[in-house]
Protein backbone atom coordinates (compact mmCIF):
# COMPACT_ATOMS: atom_id res chain seq x y z
CA UNK A 1 0.00 0.00 0.00
CA UNK A 2 1.21 3.36 -0.78
CA UNK A 3 1.09 5.45 2.09
CA UNK A 4 1.33 9.84 1.42
CA UNK A 5 4.49 11.96 3.70
CA UNK A 6 1.37 13.84 5.25
CA UNK A 7 -0.64 11.21 6.39
CA UNK A 8 2.41 9.21 7.51
CA UNK A 9 3.84 13.02 9.54
CA UNK A 10 -0.10 13.03 10.60
CA UNK A 11 0.65 9.95 11.97
CA UNK A 12 3.69 11.00 13.62
CA UNK A 13 2.62 13.92 15.59
CA UNK A 14 0.03 12.41 16.94
CA UNK A 15 1.98 9.30 18.23
CA UNK A 16 4.67 11.68 19.34
CA UNK A 17 2.09 14.03 21.10
CA UNK A 18 0.06 10.52 22.84
CA UNK A 19 3.52 9.38 23.85
CA UNK A 20 5.40 12.47 25.27
CA UNK A 21 3.35 15.26 26.32
CA UNK A 22 2.98 15.09 29.95
CA UNK A 23 0.60 17.85 30.89
CA UNK A 24 2.76 21.15 31.27
CA UNK A 25 5.88 19.59 29.11
CA UNK A 26 7.37 16.91 26.78
CA UNK A 27 8.76 13.99 28.26
CA UNK A 28 12.53 13.12 27.76
CA UNK A 29 11.68 9.43 27.06
CA UNK A 30 9.48 6.98 26.50
CA UNK A 31 8.93 3.56 27.58
CA UNK A 32 11.66 3.58 29.87
CA UNK A 33 11.52 1.06 32.71
CA UNK A 34 10.22 3.93 35.14
CA UNK A 35 7.77 6.42 33.93
CA UNK A 36 8.47 8.42 36.58
CA UNK A 37 12.08 9.01 35.50
CA UNK A 38 10.34 9.38 31.58
CA UNK A 39 8.54 12.17 32.73
CA UNK A 40 10.59 14.21 34.61
CA UNK A 41 11.10 17.90 33.03
CA UNK A 42 14.38 18.37 31.42
CA UNK A 43 15.27 20.89 28.61
CA UNK A 44 15.83 18.21 25.94
CA UNK A 45 12.40 19.00 24.68
CA UNK A 46 13.73 21.95 22.93
CA UNK A 47 16.45 20.73 20.96
CA UNK A 48 13.15 18.81 19.34
CA UNK A 49 11.05 21.88 19.40
CA UNK A 50 14.04 23.25 17.12
CA UNK A 51 15.07 20.36 14.71
CA UNK A 52 11.81 18.60 14.44
CA UNK A 53 9.13 21.28 15.07
CA UNK A 54 6.49 19.85 12.86
CA UNK A 55 5.82 17.59 15.90
CA UNK A 56 4.63 19.92 17.89
CA UNK A 57 1.33 21.30 18.38
CA UNK A 58 0.66 24.78 19.32
CA UNK A 59 -1.05 24.95 22.63
CA UNK A 60 0.81 22.53 24.11
CA UNK A 61 3.79 23.92 22.73
CA UNK A 62 2.92 27.24 24.02
CA UNK A 63 2.72 25.79 27.64
CA UNK A 64 5.68 23.56 27.45
CA UNK A 65 7.77 26.90 26.64
CA UNK A 66 6.23 28.63 29.64
CA UNK A 67 7.07 25.64 31.86
CA UNK A 68 10.71 25.43 30.64
CA UNK A 69 11.40 29.14 31.30
CA UNK A 70 10.19 29.44 34.41
CA UNK A 71 11.26 26.18 36.05
CA UNK A 72 14.52 25.59 34.20
CA UNK A 73 16.10 28.75 33.06
CA UNK A 74 18.89 29.74 35.29
CA UNK A 75 20.32 33.42 34.41
CA UNK A 76 23.47 31.51 31.80
CA UNK A 77 21.90 27.85 31.49
CA UNK A 78 19.04 25.60 31.94
CA UNK A 79 18.70 23.21 35.01
CA UNK A 80 18.62 19.62 33.80
CA UNK A 81 16.37 18.43 35.81
CA UNK A 82 13.39 20.26 37.32
CA UNK A 83 13.40 21.74 40.68
CA UNK A 84 10.54 19.87 42.08
CA UNK A 85 11.93 16.79 40.88
CA UNK A 86 12.92 14.59 44.23
CA UNK A 87 16.29 13.70 42.39
CA UNK A 88 17.08 17.52 41.70
CA UNK A 89 20.80 17.92 42.93
CA UNK A 90 21.77 21.35 41.67
CA UNK A 91 25.13 21.33 42.83
CA UNK A 92 27.93 19.59 40.69
CA UNK A 93 31.45 18.56 42.30
CA UNK A 94 33.27 15.91 39.97
CA UNK A 95 36.00 15.45 42.96
CA UNK A 96 33.20 14.44 45.46
CA UNK A 97 34.80 11.09 46.59
CA UNK A 98 31.85 10.59 49.37
CA UNK A 99 29.29 7.68 49.40
CA UNK A 100 25.80 9.75 48.65
CA UNK A 101 25.18 7.69 45.57
CA UNK A 102 23.36 11.14 44.30
CA UNK A 103 26.58 13.06 43.94
CA UNK A 104 29.17 11.49 44.82
CA UNK A 105 31.81 11.38 41.45
CA UNK A 106 29.51 13.83 39.72
CA UNK A 107 26.87 11.47 39.30
CA UNK A 108 24.43 14.12 38.96
CA UNK A 109 26.08 16.53 36.35
CA UNK A 110 22.44 15.58 34.86
CA UNK A 111 20.43 15.92 37.83
CA UNK A 112 19.98 20.03 38.26
CA UNK A 113 23.55 22.06 37.36
CA UNK A 114 22.49 24.48 34.77
CA UNK A 115 24.16 23.62 31.21
CA UNK A 116 24.79 26.76 28.86
CA UNK A 117 24.36 25.06 25.89
CA UNK A 118 20.43 24.06 26.52
CA UNK A 119 19.60 27.84 26.67
CA UNK A 120 20.48 28.25 22.87
CA UNK A 121 17.74 25.80 22.45
CA UNK A 122 15.32 27.09 24.52
CA UNK A 123 15.54 30.70 23.14
CA UNK A 124 15.55 29.21 19.44
CA UNK A 125 12.43 27.15 20.45
CA UNK A 126 10.88 30.15 21.81
CA UNK A 127 11.46 32.41 19.05
CA UNK A 128 10.53 30.17 16.14
CA UNK A 129 6.91 30.33 17.92
CA UNK A 130 6.82 33.12 18.05
CA UNK A 131 7.68 33.80 14.40
CA UNK A 132 4.96 30.64 13.74
CA UNK A 133 2.31 31.87 15.21
CA UNK A 134 2.70 35.64 13.95
CA UNK A 135 3.08 36.65 17.07
CA UNK A 136 5.82 39.99 17.77
CA UNK A 137 9.42 39.26 18.21
CA UNK A 138 10.10 39.37 21.97
CA UNK A 139 13.56 40.74 21.06
CA UNK A 140 13.78 43.19 24.83
CA UNK A 141 13.19 39.20 26.38
CA UNK A 142 15.95 37.93 24.22
CA UNK A 143 18.43 41.23 24.58
CA UNK A 144 17.45 40.92 28.58
CA UNK A 145 18.31 37.11 28.50
CA UNK A 146 21.81 37.70 26.50
CA UNK A 147 22.48 40.47 29.07
CA UNK A 148 24.01 38.09 31.64
CA UNK A 149 26.27 36.23 29.00
CA UNK A 150 27.84 39.43 27.91
CA UNK A 151 28.52 40.15 31.40
CA UNK A 152 30.10 36.94 31.58
CA UNK A 153 32.27 37.02 28.56
CA UNK A 154 33.35 40.40 29.75
CA UNK A 155 34.49 39.12 33.08
CA UNK A 156 35.65 35.60 31.98
CA UNK A 157 39.70 35.60 31.53
CA UNK A 158 39.25 33.52 28.65
CA UNK A 159 36.22 35.11 26.70
CA UNK A 160 33.82 32.71 26.55
CA UNK A 161 30.89 30.58 28.53
CA UNK A 162 31.40 28.47 30.75
CA UNK A 163 30.03 24.31 30.09
CA UNK A 164 27.57 24.42 33.21
CA UNK A 165 26.93 26.62 36.32
CA UNK A 166 25.83 25.58 39.59
CA UNK A 167 21.64 26.60 41.18
CA UNK A 168 20.76 29.96 39.64
CA UNK A 169 24.38 30.59 37.93
CA UNK A 170 26.88 29.92 40.46
CA UNK A 171 30.08 29.27 40.11
CA UNK A 172 31.13 25.53 39.01
CA UNK A 173 34.48 24.92 40.30
CA UNK A 174 33.87 21.38 38.50
CA UNK A 175 32.57 22.98 35.00
CA UNK A 176 35.11 23.91 32.10
CA UNK A 177 35.71 27.60 32.17
CA UNK A 178 34.79 27.91 28.69
CA UNK A 179 33.33 25.97 26.06
CA UNK A 180 32.39 26.03 23.00
CA UNK A 181 28.58 24.73 21.99
CA UNK A 182 27.96 27.08 24.88
CA UNK A 183 29.10 29.97 22.68
CA UNK A 184 27.85 27.88 19.66
CA UNK A 185 24.55 27.31 20.65
CA UNK A 186 23.73 31.50 21.86
CA UNK A 187 25.50 31.89 18.17
CA UNK A 188 22.97 29.89 16.32
CA UNK A 189 20.11 31.76 18.21
CA UNK A 190 21.47 35.56 17.14
CA UNK A 191 21.57 34.28 13.40
CA UNK A 192 18.33 32.67 14.12
CA UNK A 193 16.98 36.19 15.56
CA UNK A 194 19.01 38.14 12.69
CA UNK A 195 17.08 36.47 9.93
CA UNK A 196 13.62 37.25 11.82
CA UNK A 197 14.58 40.92 11.13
Amino acid sequence: AVVSTQSTGAQQKENFERGFWAGTHYKDTFGGHDSRLDAQLRPNQCIAMVVAPELFSGEKLAIALHTVGTQLAGPLGMRTLGPEDPDYRPFYDNGNDGTDRATAHGFNYHQGPEWVWCMGYYLRAKLAFERQNGLAVNTKFYHQVLATHREYIRENPFRGLPELTNRDGAFCAGSCPTQAWSSGCLLEFLEDLRLTQ
